[in-house]
């Protein structure tokens, strides 16, 4: 399942490398596709993913009794709280200095922030390394179903580059959207060394599905009301459909 799970890796690397040249038409059907884009990453989290922390919080559960954890039955969820409140920090710290977007562009104007350029960046370079990580494991212990798996994140990380790209502009495209692709294969290199336990990828788990969320739903909660509350219904329900045909 390596070899399967590289070509998926590579297959999330193509929104960075691409470096928005897919166009997919004017601004308003590119927003469409966008929301459609958070729909499928959206149902993922509630109908796969969620399901998937339940039944992680009883493998962390099971091999973590008699030993001396914290709250140990609350350890995934506490961690995806955890994941949803970093992002929003980053978030909320490249908002405090954001410069304002001139009309009639989708981008920003570059401005000379490097700490919180670099925060911003490396943050989603590990985020984005969690997710290569866990997919290497996932399909190396036959736990994930890679084509759903791969096209939800593929979805997400859609998302990602868009929201970073619109963020910092130039500057994002020379150099951070190859830091935050080279997080995927990172990631993905590591798990190879087979280092994780229960302990671990329970932790791991909840950690991302809170940054899955609120990095999808704060897209579908965009400036002046820029969100697409047609396409991104239909991409929710149908990969919500499409996850529940393949059970």
């Amino acid at each position: 399942m390596a070899a399967a799970s590289f070509i998926v890796a590579l297959f999330w690397i193509l929104p960075f490398a691409l470096g928005g040249r897919v166009r997919l038409g004017a601004s308003r059907a590119r927003r469409a596709w966008l929301s459609a884009a958070g729909g499928t990453a959206i149902a993922y989290v509630f109908v796969d993913l969620l399901p998937e922390m339940q039944r992680m919080q009883e493998r962390f559960s099971t091999a973590a009794a008699g030993r001396a954890f914290p709250f140990p039955h609350y350890r995934v969820y506490t961690a995806a709280l955890i994941g949803f409140v970093v992002f929003f920090a980053l978030e909320n710290w490249a908002a405090a200095t954001r410069p304002e977007r001139p009309e009639g562009r989708e981008d920003r104007p570059e401005q000379d922030r490097p700490v919180i350029y670099w925060f911003h960046i490396g943050g989603f370079a590990l985020y984005c390394g969690l997710m290569g990580y866990l997919l290497r494991e996932g399909a190396d212990n036959r736990e994930l179903s890679l084509v759903p798996y791969g096209i939800a994140m593929f979805c997400h990380f859609w998302i990602v580059d868009h929201s970073l790209r619109a963020e910092h502009g130039a500057q994002y495209d020379r150099s951070g959207r190859w830091v935050v692709a080279g997080g995927i294969l990172a990631g993905w290199a590591v798990a190879a060394l087979q280092l994780s336990s229960d302990l671990v990828i329970p932790t791991l788990m909840g950690l991302i599905a809170g940054g899955v969320v609120i990095n999808s739903v704060k897209e579908e909660l965009p400036e002046k009301g820029q969100g697409r509350f047609v396409p991104f219904v239909a991409g929710a329900f149908g990969y919500a459909l499409l996850l529940l045909l393949l059970e």
